[in-house]
């Protein structure tokens, strides 16, 4: 831990400390009003109800029992109580502690979303796209990393998992990629402050409501991070009362295998059978006695019967299951209210010895010191351990890359013997190509190439809110996210080119980011027809990271003995990553009139010190229009509510520190002994980047709210972009970096919600939502106009001026001036050189999602579909197993009966070399081991469309009666899955979904990803 970390963390403790000690002093008389919001019609409690206190940004939303708790900031208050679906109620305050609400379904009400710096408004007010989540599926149809539970729900918000196993993380994109060399993933915010990396380990118990913020219009005083939007997460805070609930969940995750392995033909090449190969080219499983490919001197038997093994790549997976279970106690009284969560959640992926355990502790308070003073105080713990977490695509100590390559006569018995000792007594792997560059046994991988992660977060907050005047206020916070990890790496000699005489490597890493805000809001209704909200504040952040790492080296002197001093050269880096301030003053004002015509406009100004000093300062504006024309004009009766909005805006962005100079690494082995200069040039003229969005949108509600549409059209282009260019050969230097760059998005969004049926005791309510995004880079530098952002054996990834965004390069077949594929003499397609044809672009088409939702008494269901249309992408596996001869697709033309572009690849035209049509024979696998395999492959015969659609999510509930149970105030049962099953999916042997890493070049690629799996189990939810 460096100084400036220890020095934050312990100042920010020492706030923490001061800001607790006041919940025990002696508190006054407050205004406090809680109670329980229900259905009219039948008297069943509401969650997610917004409470508003009516011309301030104080509000809150009920629980999961639909109780509420909120400070009154006025003697004089009114407070606003709505609900999608019900009408809207408002309640002049009394003096009553106590108030509970039943609400009338039928007509339109105001909904309350969370906006910027968690401040709750009116939705009607706002004047740019925002889209509200159901959380009650979140924590029923629970899933380990909790961001992959908004997939398909919300419009614009692309969702594709990492490969990494258990509690992989995802990489989320809102309304397109738009930066080129950066992130173009969106802000996540929790409790109004902005964390650390994504939501992978928020538990999904504790989130009271999440709100997707769309764009730079809605997210534009977030700052530079949040120009791809942001997503906002409130959590649970305490009630008035006493509360105790358990929720726990139990799913069972099976393996959804999409490759169709054949089973007719064995080890081999050539139709010969060969003990030692990793190809299934041999001779027809025919059940004959062969030499057994068993290097074990001990082992006992030297033959076996030659035939096919059951299905030894399934064998080798497992069943996972995800176990979580949450304790919640709540309760305060008019003064103070307390929030207190622990979750632990277990849970094991479908390969063996990939595990995960979490504890999630979590604490809220929120204490009205006195008529003028407010304190709120949380405390979030997160232990995570993760056992065996996967390495992912091509790297050799991915256990399911050779898994997938385990060919059809390979017994799972024998393989599961995975070590041996030899006649000197050393242990070695078990085999059948001992040695091999690029093979292992699958169970040697998992249990003797292990890796153990570990991670401790806090994530802190302190804040005071001082109500000056009933209508001015100033809030003073502190809030810190901090991450420890460690990792533990240990492979065992004979781990072949990877590591054979062993390696150790530990690992050690700390990220810090402090916030520091202070806010002041003034609210006031001026007139009958006029309100004014108008809010100054400033920010200042600092994020510090450091790592430390030792390894081996070379190997292992004593074999198999794990310490970093068993090596005769040992390996420790040190590094400082990224020290970065940024200073933040910012202002936003909404003017109302009549209720219906409402006015935002937002300046923030940023310094930042990662840029130069004489372009370290960058403005931003934006401002938006909104217009509820059912209040202004009268319309036919058919019309609840009509609004069009409009809004502009500006994010600027600054870059990663160590740009402005050029850096030298001290390490062994460097290319001048212990010092490698940086091969990237610095600018010493960078300056910010800029987000320029603008949005037209309307939202319309009929039949007694019985539907509601809100569409949204928009425009965003993101320039003066920070990036690398590679620079001529004999310049000095690899790359320069840059600013330029206008990468363009335009497109469409729409929701469409339907209440089908709303009876006392039947409900149903359909909900789709609809995107359709165009991703252009108009402009990267005149000189350099092609940036290559990732390559490897199958395909590099380009981001090309005047072309789409994303698109995938590699090898193809050589065409013809009328695209007609050319045929060599040997039946062979002719392949181009390099990585030079256009293969994929994964962007879609468009996305949608259709949720549907019924009940009836005590039962309930609802299901989500998740769709995608268009896009497509490649993958490496496929290009090596069918290489390898593994699949059904590659028995058929083994006689040597194929011809390319008849009876074989038929969408193609093919002639020969002198442009007559094409009729020369040629053998599968000549045809596959030429196209396939891991060093040349042919990206143009494994480019699959990734249209698919999904059921994403299914939950059947049934809330328990309860007789003489005085002690549980509420019981249910669901039965909870997600990802069951494809409606369709034109990848056939793939999930589009699964890519490599969450970088800018992860999509479009598809690299050893273990399979997609399906959970299906139960939830049980208690009150007490």
């Amino acid at each position: 831990m460096n100084k400036c970390t220890r020095s934050f963390k312990t100042n920010f403790t020492n706030s923490i400390l001061v800001l607790l000690l006041l919940l025990f002093s002696q508190l006054s008389w407050t205004q406090t009003v809680s109670g329980t919001v229900t259905d009219a019609s039948n008297n069943e409690a509401l969650p997610g109800v917004g409470v508003q206190e009516e011309g301030t940004n104080n509000g809150t939303v009920t629980d999961v029992d639909g109780k509420y708790s909120i400070n009154l900031t006025k003697s004089t208050a009114t407070l606003t109580f709505s609900y999608i679906g019900f009408t809207a109620q408002k309640i002049e305050y009394s003096g009553q502690n106590s108030l509970d609400i039943a609400l009338n379904s039928g007509a339109l009400l105001d909904e309350i979303v969370v906006t910027a710096l968690g401040i709750s408004r009116e939705k009607k007010a706002i004047s740019y796209a925002v889209q509200n989540v159901r959380t009650e599926e979140i924590s029923q149809a629970r899933d380990l990393n909790v961001i992959n539970s908004l997939s398909g729900k919300v419009a614009g918000l692309s969702i594709a998992r990492s490969g990494s196993g258990v509690g992989a993380a995802s990489r989320v994109i809102l309304r397109g990629n738009r930066s080129i060399a950066g992130n173009s993933q969106p802000l996540y915010i929790v409790d109004g402050v902005p964390i650390l990396g994504d939501l992978a380990t928020v538990n999904p118990d504790d989130i009271e409501s999440i709100t997707v913020l769309k764009g730079a219009n809605a997210a534009a005083l977030y700052g530079s991070r949040a120009q791809n939007g942001a997503i906002v997460i409130n959590t649970k805070k305490g009630k008035e009362g006493f509360n105790v609930s358990v929720n726990t969940s139990y799913t069972a995750d099976s393996p959804l295998f999409l490759k169709k392995y054949q089973t007719k033909f064995g080890q081999g090449n050539g139709g010969k059978y060969a003990p030692g190969s990793e190809q299934a080219w041999g001779p027809a499983l025919d059940g004959a006695s062969v030499a057994h490919w068993s290097r074990d001197p001990n082992f006992p038997t030297k033959s076996y019967a030659y035939s096919a093994s059951g299905d030894p790549v399934a064998d080798f997976f497992q069943t996972g299951h995800n176990l979580g279970t949450s304790l919640a106690i709540s309760g305060g009284t008019p003064k103070t209210q307390t929030y207190f969560s622990y979750t632990y959640t277990n849970a094991s992926g479908v390969v063996p010895t990939n595990e995960l355990k979490r504890h999630n502790a979590h604490i809220r308070v929120n204490n009205q010191v006195n008529s003028k003073l407010k304190l709120e105080a949380k405390l979030n713990f997160i232990r995570q351990d993760i056992g065996n977490q996967l390495a992912q695509g091509e790297d050799f100590s991915n256990p399911v890359r050779h898994a997938y390559r385990i060919l059809p006569n390979i017994r799972s018995q024998d393989l599961e013997i995975f070590e041996y000792k030899d006649a000197s007594g050393n242990t070695k792997q078990h085999y059948y190509n001992p040695g091999s560059n690029g093979g292992a046994n699958p169970y040697w991988t998992i249990n003797r190439n292990v890796r153990q992660n570990s991670s401790d977060r806090i994530i802190g907050l302190a804040a005071l809110t001082y109500q000056f005047t009933p209508s001015l206020s100033v809030m003073v916070r502190s809030a810190m996210d901090r991450i420890y990890g460690k990792s533990d790496e240990k492979f065992y000699n004979d781990s072949y080119i990877i590591a054979n005489n062993g390696r150790y490597i530990i690992s050690q890493n700390e990220a810090a980011e402090i916030n520091n805000d202070i806010l002041a809001t003034y609210s006031k209704q001026v007139t009958n027809n006029l309100s004014v909200s108008l809010n100054a504040g400033g920010n200042i952040r600092k994020q510090r990271n450091s790592s430390i790492s030792s390894n081996t080296g070379d190997g292992l002197t004593i074999p198999n003995f794990f310490a970093i001093t068993n090596t005769q050269l040992p390996r420790t880096s040190y590094g400082v990553g990224a020290p970065k301030d940024v200073n933040s003053l910012y202002a936003f004002a909404n003017v109302g009139f009549k209720n219906s015509i409402y006015l935002d406009i937002t300046a923030r100004n940023d310094w930042s010190s990662t840029l130069p000093a004489q372009n370290n300062s960058y403005f931003y504006p934006s401002v938006g229009l909104s217009a509820i024309l059912s209040d202004l004009v009268t319309l036919p009766n058919i019309f609840d509510f009509l609004k069009l909005r409009v809004s502009y805006a500006q994010v600027g962005n600054d870059t990663d520190p160590f740009q402005l100079s050029r850096t030298a690494t001290l390490a062994p082995g460097g290319a001048n002994g212990f010092l490698t200069l940086s091969s990237t040039l610095p600018n010493a003229d960078l300056k910010p980047e800029k987000t320029t969005s603008l949005e037209f949108g309307g939202e319309v509600k009929l039949l007694k709210n019985r539907i509601g549409l809100d569409v949204t059209y928009y425009k965003s282009n993101t320039i003066d972009q920070l990036f690398s260019i590679a620079l001529p050969i004999g310049s000095g230097a690899g790359q320069f970096f840059t600013n330029g760059g206008d990468v363009q998005n335009s497109g469409i969004e729409a929701v469409l919600n339907l209440n089908v049926v709303n009876k006392s005791d039947f409900k149903w309510d359909l909900g789709f939502n609809f995107t359709k995004n165009n991703s252009k880079v108009l402009k990267i530098n005149d000189e350099r106009p092609r940036v290559n952002y990732g390559a490897d054996f199958l395909r590099a990834f380009f981001v090309e001026q005047g072309l789409p965004w994303g698109n995938v390069y590699s090898r193809g077949f050589q065409k013809d001036a009328q695209g007609r594929v050319i045929v060599g003499t040997n039946g062979l397609p002719k392949i181009t050189p390099g990585l030079t044809e256009l293969v994929a672009n994964f962007n879609p088409k468009w996305l949608g999602g259709f949720f549907n939702n019924f009940s009836y008494k005590n039962f309930n269901a609802s299901f989500l579909l998740d769709m995608r249309n268009g896009g497509s992408t490649v993958s490496l596996t496929d290009a090596i197993v069918f290489g390898d001869g593994l699949t059904e697709e590659t028995v058929q033309g083994r006689d040597g009966s194929l011809v390319f572009g008849d009876n074989f690849f038929g969408k193609y035209d093919a002639v020969k070399e002198d442009g007559t049509p094409n009729t020369l024979t040629m053998k599968a696998e000549s045809f596959w081991q030429l196209v396939g395999g891991r060093n040349a492959p042919v990206g143009e015969a494994f480019k699959v469309d990734a249209s698919n659609v999904r059921l994403r999510e299914l939950v059947v509930g049934y809330k328990i009666p309860l007789k003489n149970m005085n002690a549980i105030k509420s019981a249910k049962i669901s039965i909870v899955g997600r990802n069951l099953l494809f409606l369709s999916n034109k990848a056939k042997t793939l999930d589009p979904e699964l890519i490599v890493g969450t970088g800018t070049s992860a999509e479009g690629f598809e690299s050893f990803a273990p399979p997609t799996t399906r959970s299906f189990g139960l939830n049980l939810q208690l009150n007490f």
